[in-house]
């Protein structure tokens, strides 16, 4: 899959993201199956197997295929109903995905649906997944976290194929400045990027700025900061032979001050890291 700069962007921001199960399970509904215009809190994902439906997800209606995969959104106008006396089959589950205490689905800009391209792999998914929200084991939530991870990266890399978007073309005042912060710690990561950069750049103060980034992203700007230079590095170091007096001051760091925060970071020296990436 090509990695583009708004997909590499969000790759950074999914390092924060925090996953809770509430339901899971396979049903096969008739046409009482029925709940129109209401805004949910959590996010739904429904695997359809069998039968006829049809969703109506802000305001564009779909009619399902077996095979499809379709994501609900949490905080989106929806309506769902079975088509006349066909029972309409289906996966589900209702869980919520955040990025500090942002919806995971509104920083993507994902299509509310995809076409499953390996159906064995996501119904075995989906089985682990119900049976883990059954289970009595006290590590059955971690269970679940884990298979609902899963679940989301195949959503996503499934969008991706299909070019999915960032920011979102319904993306908010609020989305339209985090993005506008991001392209510039993208551009500027050589440089040393300070709060107050990014504040005068969205014309907010910046204590404001902070308290707003860490809702929409889970960490302050220079968490995020520090650790896209670490990212960066590790690229470089992996795919170069720069000097990694090089390679700090690609990433706007002092040689003493970036070997110390690799290490840090990583557990191991930059030089040692690329030996061992290397070998």
């Amino acid at each position: 899959m090509k990695t583009n700069k708004s997909l590499s962007r969000l790759r950074h921001l999914l390092a924060n993201v925090q996953v809770h199960l509430t339901f899971a399970n396979y049903s096969k509904v008739d046409a009482r199956w029925r709940q129109l215009n209401f805004v949910p809190d959590f996010n739904r994902f429904y695997y359809i197997r069998e039968g006829e439906g049809c969703l109506v997800i802000d305001g564009e209606t779909y009619y399902p295929r077996p095979g499809q995969l379709f994501v609900m959104p949490a905080g989106v106008k929806m309506s769902y109903y079975s088509l006349d006396e066909n029972y309409f089959g289906k996966y589900w589950c209702h869980f919520t995905a955040r990025i500090g205490d942002t919806e995971l689905f509104r920083l993507t800009g994902a299509p509310y649906f995809i076409d499953v391209e390996d159906g064995e792999r996501l119904t075995r998914l989906f089985k682990e997944l119900i049976a883990h929200y059954e289970s009595g084991e006290f590590s059955s939530v971690l269970m679940q976290k884990a298979v609902l991870f899963e679940m989301i990266s195949l959503y996503l890399e499934g969008a991706a194929r299909n070019r999915l978007s960032f920011p979102p073309s319904r993306e908010d005042k609020g989305m339209h400045n985090l993005n506008l912060v991001l392209k510039y710690i993208e551009t500027h990561l050589h440089e040393n990027v300070t709060v107050q950069q990014l504040a005068d750049l969205v014309h907010f103060h910046p204590n404001y700025l902070i308290r707003q980034f860490r809702e929409l992203v889970g960490v302050s700007p220079i968490q995020y900061v520090q650790r896209l230079k670490m990212e960066t590095a590790k690229s470089l170091l992996t795919a170069t032979n720069e000097p990694v007096s090089e390679v700090a001051r690609a990433v706007g760091l002092e040689l003493y001050y970036f070997s110390r925060m690799f290490k840090k970071h990583m557990g191991v020296a930059p030089t040692e890291y690329r030996q061992l990436m290397k070998s």
